[in-house]
């Protein structure tokens, strides 16, 4: 699938993996594997951003992964493959920087519980907004056709 399809079809929380194709080079070719690993991995998603227009001039699609302690930011047209490994999961909840639909995710908690202790303990997010996962949103991507592929 192309970035299209993730900024169109992956929820935000989403476990992205993404490929260049290529086959992973043995262990002991270091700068090979490193390169390699830049061009091959998985992140969660945590920004999508996919207008255009007045709010956003000269922005082209694209969305964001955290890749361990790393942001990765993906545009349209790059030719990586990528995949939907897996979906948040109902009941858990999405931490946002602020109320705006294109605001970086902060966190995904699994719960409202563990939500309310992130948020205790990241004190100097007093604009976070919390998103629960739902089962009417999981149920739209089985009904639209959006699929794990």
């Amino acid at each position: 699938m192309n970035a299209d399809l993730i900024i169109s079809l992956a929820p935000i929380g989403s476990v992205v993996e993404w490929s260049d194709g290529t086959p992973r080079p043995p262990e002991n070719h270091v700068a090979t594997l490193y390169h390699w690993m830049r061009n091959n991995g998985a992140g969660l998603l945590v920004r999508k951003c996919g207008e255009t227009g007045p709010d956003h001039p000269g922005v082209a699609p694209f969305f964001m992964l955290r890749c361990e302690d790393d942001l990765r930011t993906f545009s349209v047209g790059l030719t990586y493959h990528f995949r939907i490994a897996s979906r948040p999961k109902l009941g858990s909840v999405r931490i946002f920087e602020r109320n705006d639909p294109a605001a970086r995710m902060l966190h995904l908690a699994d719960d409202r519980d563990a939500a309310r202790a992130w948020l205790a303990g990241n004190t100097a997010f007093s604009d976070a907004f919390t998103v629960e996962v739902t089962a009417d949103e999981l149920a739209a991507d089985h009904v639209e056709g959006r699929t794990a592929a």
